[in-house]
């Protein structure tokens, strides 16, 4: 019987291919959370309706405005009855659009005075207006109402201390000008009664801008909810 000699098991050798060196990676971060937009309602910079208020405000103030309008008051009819007390209605609200008014140069050198005061009257209105709106914007308010409220008073109340302030600024300014020192009674009665004309004709428009503000919320990037 043949012996078949022992044959040592052979030592595995270097493998030809290299080995895969393990190396640490950095592990990706995961992504930013992503948080939906505040859809709760933002104030406002600029309140809606400021600016178209300026721009009706000056346009119907000027000489040019204010001759047109005059004319269209001029030509509603006199009559009695539900009729006639439309048309002066009508007549008193074109005298409100009118009250704001300025002109380039004065038409006397005796009415100075009466020509600062109502410029001077006209920039404190709507100055005065734009930014009482700003403030309201920024407060809030437990119901859009009560800031239609706020901003039919705020234009009324700015109309008034726009007129006594553009006229004391006249009276001191020009000192005898004929027009403020003539009857001190029949200025200040037609400018309290100007005043809350007008108060009563931009107060209200301005109020439902602000309403319809309210009723469409702004997000925070200044877009509007989809």
């Amino acid at each position: 019987m043949a012996v078949m000699p022992w044959q040592p098991f052979s030592q595995p050798g270097s493998p030809t291919a290299p080995r895969s060196t393990l190396t640490a990676h950095p592990v990706d971060p995961l992504p930013p959370r992503v948080t939906p937009p505040d859809e709760s309602p933002q104030p406002r910079r600029t309140p809606a309706g400021a600016w178209l208020f300026v721009v009706v405000a000056l346009a119907a103030g000027s000489r040019w405005g204010a001759e047109l309008l005059g004319g269209w008051a001029a030509d509603l009819p006199t009559a009695e009855g539900p009729s006639g007390l439309a048309a002066e209605l009508l007549r008193a609200l074109l005298h409100g659009l009118t009250w704001a008014r300025w002109e380039l140069e004065p038409e006397r050198s005796s009415m100075v005075g009466y020509w600062l005061s109502e410029n001077l009257r006209t920039l404190f209105f709507v100055a005065g207006t734009v930014w009482l709106l700003r403030w309201l914007a920024t407060r809030s308010a437990p119901a859009a109402a009560y800031r239609a409220y706020a901003v039919l008073g705020a234009a009324t109340v700015t109309a008034v201390l726009a007129a006594f302030a553009g006229g004391l600024v006249g009276l001191l300014v020009v000192p005898d000008d004929l027009v403020l020192h003539g009857d001190p009674r029949w200025w200040v009665d037609t400018t309290i009664t100007g005043a809350l004309l007008a108060g009563l004709v931009y107060g209200p428009a301005l109020a439902v801008a602000a309403m319809r503000s309210e009723a469409r919320p702004r997000r925070v990037d200044g877009g509007w909810p989809g």
